[in-house]
């Protein structure tokens, strides 16, 4: 049975071997970035220090590797925004009129395009929202490990950021950790469902 929890050990793994080979590391060496490789039949078992990030054939360049761990990062990553998307669906008190939007496939054109490691989340008004109180929350989750930023607003008829909604917050509060995603993201639910709270009640 496919697991639906993301598997944390292989997107810890697999990100540091993406790093390993990319950007600034470029030209490391997969022994200097930690890669190490077992032939297999006609495959490549390629791991990061002990645990398996991909699967190559015997002919393979350095960008299909980096692209092979994307690919297989982003399976998991999704398994990680599930995650969280069903814990705010259920849990997140949204004022009337707000409504949450996960770019999920916006976050994996990133991830696979760019390498990004974010999922972004929104909280925003509809354009039928109550003009007395008028949120705008966004949710940086990072699909890497469990770990957040958020940033919450009061917005003005035009629209724009007012009062800093987590100005009282702790940075562990704006900066959220957890052992798994489900758990991060009843944090963000806790942090977020005080905020409104006092937004609603001021408004």
């Amino acid at each position: 049975m496919i697991s639906t929890h993301p598997n944390l050990a292989y997107l810890k793994a697999a990100w540091a071997a993406h790093a390993g080979i990319s950007a600034q590391n470029c030209r490391q060496s997969y022994e200097e970035a930690g890669i190490s490789f077992e032939r297999v039949n006609h495959s490549w078992i390629v791991r990061k220090n002990d645990t398996q990030v991909s699967t190559m054939p015997l002919r393979y360049t350095r960008q299909e590797l980096r692209m092979g761990f994307l690919g297989r990062i982003e399976m998991e990553a999704r398994k990680a925004a599930a995650e969280i998307e069903a814990v705010l669906l259920r849990d997140l008190a949204l004022p009337e009129g707000h409504t949450l939007i996960v770019e999920l496939e916006e976050s994996m054109r990133h991830l696979r395009r760019r390498g990004s490691r974010a999922l972004a989340i929104f909280v925003a008004p509809t354009a039928a929202a109550d003009m007395s109180v008028r949120i705008g929350a966004e949710i940086q989750a990072f699909l890497d490990a469990p770990r957040a930023c958020l940033y919450a607003h009061a917005l003005n008829a035009d629209g724009y950021a007012g009062a800093d909604l987590l100005a009282d917050c702790a940075k562990r509060e704006r900066h959220p950790r957890a052992a798994t995603y489900g758990e991060l993201a009843q944090r963000i639910v806790a942090t977020l469902n005080t905020a409104l709270e006092k937004s609603v009640a001021m408004g």
